[in-house]
């Protein structure tokens, strides 16, 4: 099924702007309360005060609103992150054990910070947009990663390798806190991210 995602019409008056991010932020709270099976303009439309025509007028479907909200989502995401590693870069020309630490810290105080995010994540496979998009955003991260942290902190890896070996430790530090989050005791998380910490240990070690 052709699924419509792009907006009918991106605001640029003070009043839509803010009717357009209501009708976003009103979709995503009923997101975390509903599911995304039950999650209708109806819905919308009634939480929000603003009626389903002019819902219209902005969206053509609830996917389109959810999709809308997860492109912003992963550009903040990553935006925010690299803020808070380019903050701490700073103080560093070289790299240290306790980096992977900052890193991890920082990139699950931003998952926590980034509105939406974590509902985002858990309904990937209701599209394949949002998968899409899932895999651009990581793509958009090794990127930075490399260029940010693993040229400046290990002058002997190679662009090449240097892009690669940060695709992997996206991927994996993606993966490994998706597992976290699904884990219900917090001494089960612990675990799981501590493994994370000991596996970036010795991938880390190996471009010294």
């Amino acid at each position: 099924m052709n699924i419509k995602l792009n907006p009918r019409k991106i605001p640029q008056q003070k009043r839509s702007i803010e009717r357009y991010q209501k009708i976003v932020d009103t979709a995503i709270e009923l997101l975390g309360e509903v599911g995304y099976d039950d999650l209708t303009t109806d819905l919308i439309a009634e939480r929000s005060g603003i009626s389903v025509g002019s819902i219209y007028q902005f969206f053509p479907n609830k996917e389109s609103i959810i999709y809308s909200h997860a492109e912003s989502c992963y550009f903040i995401l990553h935006d925010h992150f690299f803020k808070l590693l380019d903050e701490e870069l700073k103080k560093k020309k070289k790299f240290s054990p306790d980096f992977i630490e900052f890193t991890l810290q920082s990139f699950e105080r931003t998952l926590s910070e980034v509105k939406g995010y974590r509902l985002i994540n858990s309904i990937l496979y209701t599209n394949q947009a949002l998968l899409l998009l899932d895999i651009e955003s990581n793509e958009r991260f090794a990127k930075s990663l490399a260029k940010k942290v693993i040229l400046p902190l290990f002058p002997k890896v190679d662009k090449k390798r240097a892009y690669y070996s940060s695709l992997m430790i996206v991927e994996t530090v993606d993966s490994v806190f998706k597992i976290a989050q699904r884990k219900g005791k917090p001494t089960e998380k612990k675990a799981v991210i501590a493994e994370l910490r000991n596996l970036l240990s010795v991938y880390f070690s190996s471009f010294l």
